[in-house]
């Protein structure tokens, strides 16, 4: 134990004593206890105390005057479309204008979308990699305050650019995303340094463990599957030149089409005299009508090379709704572990999941799938078994894996819904002498959930979830755009998107049980990377049974 003099507490060496034992204090921490292995758990869902009582359907036309009805409180929840549909007007052919509500900032959002529902942007990575180049030269150029607003999405089947500008700088910013599709739209970038970013980004990912993901898609869609082919093109990156960067551009403007994206005007009154520049409605339908016609196809895309390439792209979605059709294709049967071995690593990456058909039948397509019964294809089974296991805190994988035995910092599962693959993937990282427990863990839950039925409390926090998610995600501008991106690629309306709400509200405990025995009655795709000398015994032990195949990234 250490003393101090009661005569010298406001010496300097007491001071500095005191300084030199704050970092000790600090460090010190509780011993953690992992729970190597045990049967899986559930979470519980009660009551939190001094929480406010939401009003529920068979009390909110009580009188005010029962007791049972004060202090409720009523959630604003908004199931339909009209808060967030946009305007719809179809300019040309290939040209839709969608014009949202104002904006609480009074600028207008605007946004070009590129959309191919068809088949994927070949090379989407080194477009989005030139076009972010640019915008940052054109930063450097152009006077109009909106300039640094300017943002590039994009993604296999949707390229976006965006920018957040005045009504006085409408008309130039139009002109701005119009440029960006023309011939000499890269002639001013440094192409050398696109180059070297692209290829920047595969050592940075090799490093980052971020690898894994792409030997993920190769395993679990196969790497001749178009969007594994739509990818990391390195013959290309070496090559790459300014007229082949202005082809390739050119190239993903066959049998797309443009969707351009303005925020309606302020419906209150303006005082200010700066601002009487507003533009009506007229005005927005009036400038979406020029940059229409200036995106008219160039010279370098014929008419012919566009039917070529719609051509192309019927065929290809009729082989894959073929594929689809045949929906035992997707089932894995084998019990194999795939390992990327990486020496010395301290951790092990986990990925397990499963591929799963698009269409519901070979009669049942677009929106007769979406109203069809729950089945293997249908999205709102992957979007569900997503998100009941793996939504972070209250999922059954978070709660028990890292809560009860404190095997991960964090689990998560998604749903990758595209219009060529739809895949439930569960994704996280443990120690390595956990490796063996936590994928034994990961299988425990997807076997309990084939066998048990969900309590009801357990299922009405997954339906408020659900809920929740969807009303943050249309009160929202900028989650509320990305949404109806989404839907654009899948050809799925705002309405379609409201009757899913209608579907999970119904949803009972015997059918969520139903989508997951229609999914995890088979085996998994399971894909780690880690250090092949340090658990592949652990993994024999833990799951008999499973192969092990090390895979090169």
């Amino acid at each position: 134990m250490i003393g101090f003099n009661k005569h010298s507490i406001h010496s300097p060496r007491y001071l500095l004593s005191l300084l030199l034992l704050l970092p000790l204090l600090g460090c010190q921490q509780t011993k953690l206890v992992f729970t190597d292995e045990q049967a899986p758990i559930t979470p519980t869902f009660n009551r939190l105390e001094g929480a406010p009582t939401l009003l529920s359907h068979e009390v909110e036309n009580l009188p005010a005057h029962i007791p049972g009805r004060r202090h409720r409180v009523q959630p604003e929840l908004h199931l339909g479309t009209e808060p967030w549909a946009p305007q719809i007007h179809p300019l040309t052919a290939d040209f839709t204008l969608h014009l949202f509500p104002p904006s609480p900032s009074e600028l207008n959002y605007v946004e070009l979308v590129l959309i191919n529902s068809d088949q994927p942007f070949n090379n989407i990575d080194i477009l989005n990699a030139a076009l972010n180049e640019r915008a940052t030269w054109l930063a450097t150029q152009h006077p109009i305050s909106c300039i640094e607003s300017l943002r590039i999405r994009a993604a296999m089947h949707s390229i976006s650019i965006k920018m957040a500008c005045p009504a006085e700088e409408i008309a130039q910013s139009l002109s701005i995303l119009a440029a960006s599709w023309q011939d000499s739209a890269f002639d001013k970038i440094d192409i050398d340094n696109v180059r070297r970013k692209l290829k920047l980004n595969k050592h940075i990912n090799a490093y980052s463990g971020a690898e894994i993901d792409k030997v993920w898609a190769d395993i679990i869609l196969g790497d001749k599957h178009a969007y594994n082919q739509a990818l990391n093109n390195l013959v290309l990156q070496d090559e790459l030149s300014l007229s082949k960067l202005a082809e390739l551009q050119q190239e993903m403007r066959a049998g797309a089409n443009w969707h351009l994206f303005m925020s309606l005007p302020a419906t209150h009154r303006i005082s200010n005299l700066a601002q009487a520049n507003i533009l009506t409605q007229e005005n927005l339908i009036e400038e979406a009508e020029r940059l229409a016609k200036r995106l008219t196809r160039s010279s370098a895309v014929t008419a012919k090379e566009g039917r070529e390439g719609t051509e192309e792209a019927a065929a290809l979605v009729k082989v894959a709704q073929e594929t689809d059709t045949a929906a035992e294709s997707f089932i894995n049967t084998d019990k194999i572990i795939y390992l990327i071995d990486a020496p010395g690593a301290v951790q092990t990456q986990v990925r397990v999941g499963y591929r799963l058909p698009l269409s519901v039948s070979s009669s049942a397509t677009g929106v007769d799938a979406m109203k069809s019964e729950f089945s293997p294809s249908h999205p709102l089974s992957c979007q569900l078994l997503a998100d009941w296991l793996g939504r972070s805190f209250s999922g059954r994988l978070y709660y028990d894996l890292r809560e009860k035995r404190g095997l991960t910092y964090g689990i998560y599962g998604r749903c990758f819904d595209n219009p060529q693959s739809r895949t439930l993937k569960y994704y996280a990282s443990t120690q390595v002498q956990h490796t063996g427990a936590f994928v034994a863990g990961i299988l425990a839950h997807l076997q309990l959930t084939t066998e048990q039925e969900v309590a009801s409390a357990e299922l009405l926090a997954l339906k408020t979830y659900e809920e929740s998610k969807y009303t943050l995600t249309i009160q929202s501008q900028y989650s509320r755009k990305i949404e109806y991106i989404k839907q654009l690629t899948l050809k799925r309306s705002s309405e379609d998107l409201a009757d899913i709400q209608i579907q999970i509200k119904e949803l009972t405990g015997k059918q969520l049980m139903q989508m997951s025995q229609s999914i995890f009655d088979s085996p998994p795709y399971i894909l780690l990377r880690g250090d092949a000398d340090r658990i592949s015994q652990d993994l024999t032990n833990k799951l008999p049974g499973w192969q092990i195949n090390k895979v090169e990234p």
